[in-house]
């Protein structure tokens, strides 16, 4: 977070270092065994991440969800006493099988950036740089680089110009041993006033201008090397004296000096649960008539609803905190301009947004958006969109729809999002530089499957906290006329 150009390079390291940390925890549940639990017999818990393609897996994926898996062990395990051990060891497989399915099939994380919390309670940490030193005007520990909003110093800090540092209070005449800041002195840039009266050296060391009868021990006279003032002024001050001169940077024994200083956010994840009762009669008779077990399809739309609640969850906050610009696209072509070149103008209309949004942060281009299906027609019609099959056809929820190749967006619709409107978001690399956090406990925590009588039940509980970094990385746009 110290230099602009060192984002991609900082989150990468960061990135690298994260999934090294854990690597032995990925290998545990590569070949995951829990005697404990009555499981002996390794097996790959981490299977559901690789591509079928090549059978590869993402690193930094895998480093998270075997973290969220340690959680759910972690949690299981604390348990024991309400666990039926009969029904333990089949708990924990579906339990990992869950949490592995829920991190390759969620696009929430292609939204957000989500960071596994190995506790419920966890801190999210900033680190902005600071000044150690005062420089003229420029006081100590002033902030000139805010890690959520950028540069936010001068072009004073590390100049040779010191402007407007107070050497003296007012009401009296007489200012003698005063030391400047900075030294050696350059001759013939000082400039000491009290507001009114106006004092100038003269480059051979004499302080000439609005100045008394040198006596009493002062001189009107600076010493360059020294640093050293003595003056007299012509009558008592009304206001602070204050100086401004330059200094030989090669020459200075002491520098402006900069420092990191930390910040941290406490956050606690919170969670969220569904329960499901079912008859064993209805298990018997929807196997009967369609021949499937009916206990998956109920796990996995539990499941699901969670993944959708949260997702909604995700999207809802990052609207609601949406400070980065607001457009409105009026999709209505003007007299005299065809319907097909108007629609082509929304290309600028979201490189105006992204522009806003880099404005505001100093740091950051969108390049996540959201939108309603009803503006897919208009933002698919944009040079350089590379559209994907809908190969999820049939099942609810979000998806991947493309890509603006020359936005550098990438574009998901969601048609739980208001209508006719769309959302511009900055989802960072890991750690560095992004809108928000989903800080994330449990994924998915299955309780084991309890039989009353005839009938049978579970719970779903996910835990996790949304934080938002930085409003200024996220901006919204609506259509008109449509």
């Amino acid at each position: 977070m110290l230099a602009l150009k060192d984002f991609g390079r900082a989150s990468s390291q960061l990135t690298e270092r994260y999934a090294g940390r854990h690597r032995k925890l990925v290998e545990r549940f590569e070949k995951f065994t829990l005697p404990e639990a009555e499981l002996t017999k390794p097996f790959n818990a981490l299977e559901a991440l690789r591509d079928p393609r090549d059978g590869a897996m993402d690193p930094m994926r895998a480093a998270k969800t075997a973290q969220l898996m340690e959680n759910f062990i972690a949690k299981t395990m604390g348990s024991l006493d309400e666990t039926s051990r009969a029904s333990l060891p089949q708990w924990v497989k579906n339990g990992l099988a869950l949490i592995a399915s829920a991190q390759s099939d969620d696009i929430t994380d292609k939204i957000i950036s989500i960071q596994p919390m190995s506790n419920r309670a966890g801190r999210i940490h900033y680190l902005d740089i600071v000044t150690e030193r005062a420089k003229g005007n420029i006081p100590d520990r002033a902030k000139v680089f805010d890690a959520l909003q950028g540069f936010r110093g001068t072009q004073e800090i590390s100049s040779e110009n010191i402007e407007q540092e107070q050497i003296g209070g007012s009401g009296t005449t007489d200012y003698n041993s005063i030391t400047l800041g900075y030294g050696p002195v350059i001759p013939g840039t000082v400039l000491i006033t009290d507001g009114s009266q106006v004092v100038r050296d003269d480059r051979n060391g004499n302080l000439t201008g609005d100045v008394g009868a040198p006596g009493g021990g002062i001189t009107n006279s600076i010493d360059y090397l020294s640093k050293a003032v003595s003056l007299k002024f012509a009558s008592a001050t009304t206001g602070p004296v204050k100086a401004n001169y330059q200094y030989n940077i090669e020459a200075a024994l002491q520098l402006p000096e900069y420092g990191l200083a930390l910040r941290a956010e406490q956050v606690q994840a919170r969670p969220r649960a569904l329960g499901a009762s079912w008859s064993q009669q209805a298990i018997m008779d929807f196997l009967n008539d369609f021949g499937i077990d009916a206990e998956p399809t109920i796990i996995e739309a539990g499941a699901r609803l969670i993944q959708m609640e949260r997702f909604k969850h995700v999207i809802s906050t990052l609207r609601q905190n949406a400070a980065g610009g607001a457009l409105i696209f009026d999709n209505q072509a003007p007299p005299g301009v065809s319907y097909r070149d108007h629609i082509k103008t929304l290309s600028l209309y979201l490189s105006r947004l992204q522009d806003l949004v880099w404005e505001g942060t100093q740091t950051v281009r969108p390049n996540v958006a959201v939108i309603h299906p009803s503006v897919l027609f208009a933002v698919a019609y944009q040079d350089g969109y590379e559209g994907v099959k809908f190969a999820n056809d049939g099942v609810a929820g979000p998806r991947y729809v493309g890509r603006l190749t020359k936005h550098d967006i990438d574009v998901f619709a969601d048609p739980t999002f208001p209508r006719d409107q769309g959302m511009l978001t900055h989802r960072g690399a890991e750690f560095v530089s992004t809108a928000a956090i989903m800080g994330e406990y449990v994924t998915l925590y299955k309780s084991p499957i309890h039989v009353r009588g005839f009938r049978k039940d579970f719970a779903l509980l996910s835990e996790y906290v949304i934080k938002v970094i930085n409003g200024l990385q996220i901006a919204t746009f609506q259509f008109v006329g449509l």
